[in-house]
């Protein structure tokens, strides 16, 4: 019992760690769709338009990557 339970939390506090891997399902998918829109990649004002799209595939990645900009600036900062 013991053994399965540490076994339980062990794989919990793994998932938890690469949870952002498990996030980004299609690499790339949104660079490509600023690109097409006339932006050099992503920036802050193709984040915005891709919120405000009809396409809640494109919303979602729209927040994903604003979500990852967050943790990037908060990793730079110490």
């Amino acid at each position: 019992m013991a053994v399965f339970l540490f076994c339980f939390i062990f794989n919990s506090m793994a998932r938890k760690k690469k949870w952002i891997q498990e996030a980004i399902k299609n690499p790339g998918a949104f660079t490509e769709w600023c690109r097409r829109r006339g932006y050099e990649g992503v920036t802050k004002e193709c984040i915005e338009e891709g919120k405000r799209s009809p396409n809640p595939t494109t919303r979602r990645r729209a927040v994903l990557a604003e979500t990852l900009r967050k943790l990037a600036k908060r990793r730079k900062k110490g």
